[in-house]
């Protein structure tokens, strides 16, 4: 994989929190930020799927009413 360096401004207090976590699970602030934008870019990913997929459900045009004679009458369904 091509990587490339890339400079950030992050608030102190939550990069020292994000060198806690880094340290705790024993891996890097590399390895954190790659997780966390992988998560992030990849959750995305997914919704844009599912997004496609109703959109094209959508367009296929479900029937939603019973072909042929009606199986109640109006009056039997709103009986009083």
């Amino acid at each position: 994989m091509e990587t490339q360096n890339v400079t950030l401004r992050i608030p102190k207090a939550l990069l020292k929190k994000a060198k806690q976590v880094a340290a705790e699970r024993g891996t890097s602030m590399t390895a954190l930020v790659i997780e966390s934008l992988t998560r992030i870019t990849s959750g995305n990913e997914a919704y844009n799927a599912a997004w496609e997929r109703q959109q094209a459900l959508m367009r296929s045009g479900r029937k939603l009413r019973h072909e042929g004679e009606a199986f109640a009458s109006r009056e039997t369904l709103h009986e009083r």
